[in-house]
């Protein structure tokens, strides 16, 4: 049965890869590699878009082509940030993902900025079969047509996606501090599409001047999450983005409980979620303030002095962890 939450997105996701019968296999990527389609990876409604607002031949827009040869791996980015053009590498177009999770289950929801990488490592010498094999389950899942003993599954616990296993589920993360079942977590992205330094998200969207029906696809469902009768962790990893896209999509009221319900990075260059990696916005907010009235000196004394309190377990984020460890959600 269909979740009442994901209904609407699923079956615009059974829409993904029509022209090719809408999976992803052997069969699919060797089609899509002899049509040399350089747009397979859009969602057609998305494709459709960007014809109708950047022209036919958008793909020759240069923000547009380094996003479209990077998703399609014609462009990687090595170990030290480096752009390294493989321009007659075959295409490899990477699966959308829009989100991951289980709405029903989650009491984590984390909003990230883009896409993660889409498969269990980042090795170039994977095989093709492995590869679709990754890439087919990420599809099955936006479609809603992978569950695991009849319950959707948070895929990239169950597949070991390596940027999962590093940035949420290492060995100093809250799921195992906390003891809590990965399947609790939901990830939600604002652009769902491969992208990566120096292939960044257009700024066309960034500026909100323009949505992709996905992305509208996607706001639509974070305000089914946030108006259910569920309490739960929100963690964002841009929060100036995310307020600015409540601040579009929502209310008055349904922003100000957004924000007040927010969690944010301590630090933009530590993407781990860790006790002492998560402040709450409004501590984040007073650590601003305190940087703007205290000295360099003084500033950092009462920054070393949080960052004790938060190893002691005493924060907002430790205090909501505590709240949902033994709990599936917490009623409003």
């Amino acid at each position: 049965m269909m979740s009442e939450y994901l209904k609407e997105i699923n079956e615009f996701w059974q829409e993904y890869l029509d022209q090719y019968n809408s999976i992803y296999d052997l069969e699919t990527l060797n089609e899509i590699r002899e049509r040399h389609d350089m747009t397979a990876f859009l969602h057609p409604q998305d494709l459709a878009y960007l014809k109708r607002n950047f022209g036919e031949d958008f793909s020759n827009i240069p923000r547009f082509k380094k996003l479209i040869d990077f998703a399609n791996g014609k462009v990687k980015i090595n170990k030290h940030r480096q752009r390294i053009v493989q321009n007659e590498a075959e295409l490899s177009p990477a699966i959308a993902r829009p989100y991951f999770g289980n709405p029903e289950r989650a009491d984590i929801v984390i909003l990230k900025k883009k896409a993660e990488n889409d498969f269990i490592i980042n090795d170039p010498t994977l095989p093709d079969d492995m590869v679709v094999h990754y890439r087919n389950r990420i599809l099955q899942d936006i479609q809603g047509k992978l569950n695991l003993n009849g319950h959707k599954v948070f895929i990239p616990y169950i597949d070991h996606h390596c940027w999962f296993k590093k940035y949420i589920y290492s060995n100093g993360s809250i799921l195992k501090q906390f003891n809590i079942n990965p399947n609790r977590v939901m990830v939600m992205n604002f652009f769902p599409y491969q992208t990566g330094h120096t292939a960044g998200i257009p700024k066309d969207f960034l500026t909100f001047n323009h949505y992709l029906p996905s992305q509208v696809m996607n706001f639509e469902l974070l305000l089914k999450i946030i108006n259910d009768d569920k309490r739960r962790i929100y963690i964002v990893s841009e929060e100036e983005l995310f307020i600015s896209i409540f601040k579009n999509f929502t209310n008055s009221d349904l922003h100000q409980y957004l924000v007040d319900n927010l969690f944010v990075l301590s630090s933009k260059q530590n993407r781990h979620i860790t006790a002492c990696n998560v402040l709450s916005y409004k501590e984040h907010i007073r650590r601003l303030k305190k940087k703007e009235s205290l000295n360099k000196i003084d500033y950092y004394k009462w920054n070393q002095q949080q960052k004790k309190e938060r190893e002691l377990g005493n924060s907002d984020f430790i205090r909501k962890l505590k709240a949902i460890q033994y709990k599936e959600a917490l009623p409003r």
